[in-house]
């Protein structure tokens, strides 16, 4: 069907009402980006060739060590040859579990300079899943920084890990040699990150790969909510193919600015978006691996970059006069959000803030997930982005909405979100069954990610993201989205945030349960919320006519719990069964419930 309206529209030049054939984003790229030849390189060869002839210039900066292009390659070269000391060669797996800091970085590099593949792993890893990922890769080398080692010390030594090197938190900061030492076991094979440096400074020097396609890069993992974790394979091309889109989004990413990298980097963005795009083009990245909102708002005004890539709860540090305190915000031009729920009030407050302290700024939201690269759509410079929306895809990425069918949907339609993106994964690793799952090939043979939310995608190409398509509820047989009736209550500005869950009573009937996070200042003056709860009903019945829609159970949080994938506990929120508020039949009894499923 799109074949034939796609020639229609070239012979007649109309607009056909289909985001994928009008793309209509495509008038706010820069052309003449757009049509550059681009060299295809392994991330290695990138970042090198950009940069040899800028040695001088600054790359990375942590704790008060300033770390030029010449020191960053001689140290890449170092670790690529320590890794080929320990038998890492082309197409093998070495586990990194390491926050954002500087060896992350030049291990990182140093596998694709040889080669081989950088599994990156996350503290908070389920144990069983991590010795399980760890055979499937046949991964025998494992950089740990001595801030996680405990955390995984157990599962490591059952795992098939033959070498562990202990990496110092502080081994390139200017603090190392005032923090305690991380004592290793005698007769172990355990070892330091520097000795590990050593053992390697016996070779001459150390290998280099030549770009191939499709060459695995490194290997993320899915968060483990529907099952087991799924390593999620990324090639040379994907970050390139990423990285290469931005100048044509108009986002101004020149030599001699500075990137605040946050993000943790076993997440696809940490790595891509928040290490290989700006070192690609001669930006400097300025590293904290503290991951704490008060850290976040005095780093930037300490470090002064020009852009970032954080959480909503990370901004919201800038609402806090107390950690400004009247400083210069004129440096931060860039400002993107990912990852959270940002509410529109929210952003204005946070870009208010920013004004009043010299910087012109808006927070960009950006959309995407490591299946698919890192993002997939973000809200530029040049394209005026509509309240509520996640922008327009980036250059080089279709998006489209489509039904169930896979029969594609027009503009302010609802449905499934797919993107056709050469930033793609490879493949769930040794997931054939999965990974043909996820992506879906359409009649012309174009593969599509299937990202798994639903939304829509208005003229302008602006997409607006609603939810998972799993999250729902059938109540009397009817398919109710919770994110449609978390929507509605978010609309109240009392409301800080709200999660919206299925809950069996005690006859084994569903039900809508809120857990609601309010605004701090209302709580305090409206202790008693049996009024705001009969509200939150009306406004539900009046927005859906429909009484099965209607949250009939509420818990009041101040807090909601994480998993250890760092996303929502909802399971654990599912299975609570203490301090609910239970408003039924315009009665409303506060109670302990003892069983409720």
């Amino acid at each position: 069907m799109n074949l034939e309206i796609e020639k229609l529209k070239n012979f007649r030049n109309e607009i056909t009402g289909y985001p994928t054939i009008d793309k209509p984003w495509e008038q706010n790229y820069i052309k003449g980006e757009l049509e550059k030849v681009r060299p295809k390189r392994t991330v290695y060869q990138e970042v090198y060739q950009n940069n040899e002839n800028y040695l001088s210039d600054l790359s990375l900066e942590y704790f008060g060590a300033k770390i030029n292009y010449n020191m960053l390659f001689n140290k890449i070269d170092a670790t690529a040859k320590a890794f080929e000391e320990y038998g890492i060669k082309k197409g093998d797996f070495v586990t990194i579990c390491v926050a954002g800091i500087p060896e992350t970085v030049y291990s990182f590099y140093a596998l694709s300079k040889i080669g081989a593949v950088a599994n990156m792993i996350a503290p908070h890893f389920d144990k069983k899943d991590l010795i399980e990922r760890i055979a499937d890769c046949e991964s025998k080398v494992l950089i740990v920084m001595d801030k996680f080692y405990d955390e995984i010390k157990v599962a490591v030594k059952n795992s098939n890990i033959k070498n562990i090197i202990v990496l110092p938190t502080m081994n390139s900061s200017l603090l190392k040699l005032f923090t305690e030492r991380y004592k290793l076991e005698k007769y172990s094979n355990e070892l330091y990150w520097n000795q590990f440096l050593k053992d390697g400074s016996k070779r001459v020097d150390s290998s280099t790969v030549n770009y191939e396609p499709n060459m695995p890069l490194t290997m993320v993992y899915s968060s483990g909510t529907t099952g087991a974790s799924k390593g999620i394979l990324l090639s040379n091309d994907s970050f390139q193919n990423s990285i290469q889109a931005y100048p044509a989004s108009g986002v101004d990413i020149s030599r001699g600015q500075k990137f605040y990298q946050i993000i943790p980097p076993w997440y696809s963005t940490g790595l891509s978006t928040s290490i290989h795009l700006p070192l690609s083009y001669g930006t400097s990245v300025f590293m904290d691996p503290r991951f704490e909102r008060d850290v976040f708002v005095k780093n930037i005004l300490k470090a002064k970059p020009n852009y970032t890539v954080a959480g909503t709860s990370m901004y919201e540090g800038f609402l806090d006069e107390k950690l400004l305190r009247n400083r210069d915000l004129s440096f931060f031009n860039y400002p993107f959000e990912g990852g959270e729920p940002l509410r529109e009030e929210v952003a204005n407050n946070i870009e208010k803030v920013f004004k009043e302290h010299g910087s012109d700024a808006k927070l960009r939201v950006a959309y995407g997930q490591c299946e698919c690269g890192a993002a997939i759509t973000t809200q530029t410079q040049k394209s005026n982005h509509s309240a509520g929306s996640v922008g327009i895809p980036l250059p080089g990425v279709i998006v489209g909405i489509f039904d169930e069918k896979f029969n594609e949907l027009k503009y302010n339609q609802r449905g499934y979100i797919y993107a056709n993106t050469e930033c793609s994964m490879l493949g769930y690793y040794n997931n054939p069954e999965e990974t043909n799952k996820y992506f879906h090939y359409d009649s012309n043979g174009t593969r599509w990610n299937g990202t798994g939310d639903i939304g829509y995608m208005n003229q302008d190409g602006n997409l607006f993201v609603e939810g998972r398509a799993t999250d729902y509820t059938i109540i009397n047989d009817k398919k109710i989205y919770n994110f449609d009736i978390e929507n509605i209550i978010m609309s109240l500005k009392e409301v800080k945030i709200v999660d919206v869950l299925e809950k069996m009573d005690e006859n084994g009937n569903p039900s809508l349960v809120a857990h609601i996070i309010f605004e701090e200042e209302y709580l305090n003056s409206n202790p008693n919320l049996q009024v705001e709860f009969e509200k939150i009903q009306q406004l539900v019945y009046n927005k859906t006519n429909d009484s099965d829609c209607i949250p009939y159970m509420f818990k009041v949080r101040t807090e909601f719990p994480y998993a250890k994938s760092g996303k929502r506990d909802t399971e654990k929120m599912k299975n609570e069964t203490d301090d609910f508020v239970i408003l039924d039949n315009k009665e409303l009894q506060s109670v302990k419930v003892k069983r409720l499923s």
